[in-house]
C-alpha cells in the first residue's frame, strides 16, 4: 500500500516539474520574433484600427455627419493601407520606407493614443483629450 502512494506522488511531482524541464531544456532553440521594429507596426496598425472603430461608433451615434465619417476615414483607411504594406515588405525594408513616408504624410499624431490629427493648430487630441506635444 505503501508502495502505490510512493509511485503516485513520483508521479505528481513528474506532472508538476515537466513544463519547466521542458522550458530549461527545449525553449532556448526555439526562436523568437522580438523584433522592436516589427512589433511597431503592428502596434501602429491596431491603434490605426482602433481608431476606425471608434469612428464607425461615432457616426453611428449620429456625432459625425456622412461627410465628416468619410473624409476622415478615407484618411485613416489610406493610412492603413500604407501600414499592411510596410508590415508586408518586413522590418528589413521598412526602416527604408518609414523614412521616406514620414514627409509625405501629413498631420500630426497624438503620442498617446495615436489619433491623426487634422485640426491645425489643436493643442488636444479629439480622441482622447491629452495635451499634444509641440
Amino acid at each position: 500500500m505503501d508502495y502505490l502512494l510512493i509511485f503516485f506522488y513520483i508521479v505528481l511531482v513528474a506532472i508538476v516539474a515537466a513544463p519547466f524541464v521542458y522550458v530549461s531544456m527545449f525553449a532556448k532553440h526555439i526562436p523568437y520574433e522580438t523584433d522592436p521594429k516589427s512589433s511597431e507596426l503592428f502596434d501602429r496598425r491596431d491603434v490605426l484600427l482602433d481608431n476606425l472603430k471608434d469612428l464607425k461608433i461615432e457616426f453611428d451615434t449620429g456625432k459625425l455627419t456622412e461627410t465628416e465619417f468619410k473624409s476622415i476615414s478615407s484618411g485613416l483607411v489610406k493610412e492603413l493601407e500604407e501600414q499592411d504594406k510596410r508590415i508586408s515588405q518586413g522590418p528589413a525594408t521598412s526602416s527604408k520606407t518609414e523614412v521616406s513616408a514620414k514627409p509625405q504624410l501629413g498631420g500630426k499624431f497624438c503620442h498617446n493614443c495615436g489619433f491623426k490629427i487634422e485640426i491645425f493648430g489643436a493643442k488636444f487630441c479629439p480622441e482622447c483629450g491629452t495635451k499634444l506635444q509641440v
